[in-house]
């Protein structure tokens, strides 16, 4: 089980402790996940894309997330999450063995809500997740960026449903995988005595909503509640990488807990490399590390094949090809005249499948990494031999 660390804030009248902690889990042979903080910040992220890609990729978010976060404000913290987005491709761009790589992400930072007051943000891509446990009541922030994510907010799941899905591991959105990237973010009121999760997948996929509400009760002392969350994850299964941060807010302005604990509407910031306004000065990458709009500018027109190349090539998807399964890297449709590349044909014909396989592959099913290519594919398989397998009913 990884160190745990506290450090509290007092430049500001919201004074917060905290603990995080990470175990690799029963299973796994590398700690794919990440955590860190700087004053007022809290990051966490959960990498994927191979043995070393994985580790890099949340290692390099984290850092990347904590050193941009220089505009203490709700857009400022979603551009500092941008900027580790293009870290983590630019990261994978020159090295080949870490092609392919991406990491979730989540954070928590104090900052100067939009209408002056202080408050605090939440920003996440991927299915990482940000609670909030407040007056003994466990309320999930973020929501995730995953396939079945999406199926159970259009109603075409029950959460129950969601929790045995064959492909509830698919993300939909992750950093490293495309060059612009959607960022969800929230901005909530502090309250004193109210409590922060922020965690990896490794401790949901475990422990239900109930199990993970009784630590966060019983256990006051932050520091003592993320060991014993880790330690229950892994004790149950271990099956993934296990972090997590426990964040309290031991002194706010707010003291009542009769104010409206609703979250804001999710409001996504998205942007390219080039920056993210957030009304009183510009959060970008290019002006404040190159020095110089000019300088910028000169150096956008002549990365900016290299971008698109770096774009059309990132992701992966399960397609067919002579009638096979196949797996492909890159954009379904392609981008310009950057086509996506045959990695693999499968033993397995289309027309074996199930029809709603055989539709969701005719349509691409886009993944993450060619790791999550090959789960899907092997899903496929389980189902069509549970097709064959059932007797045929004559009339």
């Amino acid at each position: 089980m990884g160190p745990a660390g506290r450090r509290y804030r007092t430049r500001s009248s919201v004074r917060i402790v905290y603990a995080g902690v990470t175990d690799v889990g029963r299973i796994r042979e590398a700690n794919q996940d990440s955590f860190g903080s700087v004053e007022g910040l809290y990051v966490l992220a959960d990498g994927m894309g191979g043995h070393r890609g994985g580790e890099v990729a949340s290692t390099v978010a984290v850092s990347a997330t904590l050193d941009g976060f220089n505009i203490h404000t709700r857009k400022g913290l979603a551009g500092a999450v941008l900027r580790a987005n293009r870290a983590v491709i630019v990261h994978a761009a020159g090295d080949p063995h870490l092609t392919g790589m991406g990491t979730t992400i989540c954070a928590l930072a104090q900052v100067e809500g939009d209408d002056g007051e202080e408050a605090l943000a939440v920003a996440n891509v991927g299915d990482s997740r940000v609670y909030r446990f407040s007056n003994n009541r466990l309320e999930q922030v973020s929501d995730d960026h995953s396939l079945v994510a999406d199926l159970v907010r259009a109603g075409d799941l029950s959460l129950d449903e969601a929790a045995r899905h064959p492909q509830r591991n698919i993300l939909t959105r992750a950093l490293g995988i495309e060059a612009d990237v959607s960022v969800d973010t929230w901005e909530l009121v502090p309250i004193e005595g109210d409590r922060y999760l922020l965690c990896s997948d490794g401790l949901v996929n475990e422990l239900d909503d109930s199990g993970i509400a009784r630590i966060l009760r019983d256990k006051a002392d932050s520091e003592a509640a993320a060991v014993e969350l880790v330690r229950s994850a892994v004790d149950v299964g271990g099956h993934d990488n296990v972090t997590v941060i426990v964040v309290d807010v031991i002194a706010a302005p707010r003291v009542s807990s009769g104010v409206d604990l609703t979250r804001i509407p999710v409001r996504p910031e998205s942007a390219s490399t080039l920056g993210l306004s957030d009304g009183k000065r510009t959060v970008s990458a290019f002006a404040i590390r190159l020095g110089g709009i000019a300088l910028a500018l000169s150096v956008l027109l002549g990365s900016v094949v290299g971008v698109i190349g770096i774009y059309a090539r990132s992701g992966w998807f399960v397609g067919f090809h002579d009638d096979n399964v196949a797996v492909f890297r890159g954009r379904p449709s392609g981008i310009l005249w950057f086509d996506p590349t045959l990695t693999e044909v499968k033993k397995l014909q289309i027309m074996d499948l199930t029809e709603d396989d055989r539709a969701l592959v005719i349509d691409s099913i886009k993944v993450a990494s060619l790791e999550d290519a090959n789960r899907v594919i092997e899903q496929l398989v389980e189902h069509s031999a549970d097709q064959h397998q059932r007797p045929k009913v004559r009339r």
